[in-house]
């Protein structure tokens, strides 16, 4: 990412597919493997992530929101 306004949209566009719920994101991340053309390496990804992450442990650790953005008044 190149920068602050990127990770944003990507936080941003995530939020919304998760909200979509799981068939909506398989769906991305089957697009996002497709003009990858490298569905072997995102079902190994998506395996390490099965095997390596839980809802739990993620919550325990924070892991499962984004931080909180801390929002500037500027002066006009």
């Amino acid at each position: 990412m190149t920068g602050t306004s990127d990770a944003l949209r990507l936080q941003r566009g995530a939020e919304h597919v998760h909200r979509l719920g799981a068939r909506a994101v398989a769906e991305l991340v089957a697009q996002v493997a497709r003009e990858r053309r490298d569905l072997p390496a995102t079902l190994k990804l998506l395996d390490d992530w099965r095997e390596g992450l839980s809802a739990e442990l993620l919550h325990a650790a924070g892991g499962d929101s984004f931080p909180r953005r801390l929002i500037l008044e500027v002066p006009a």
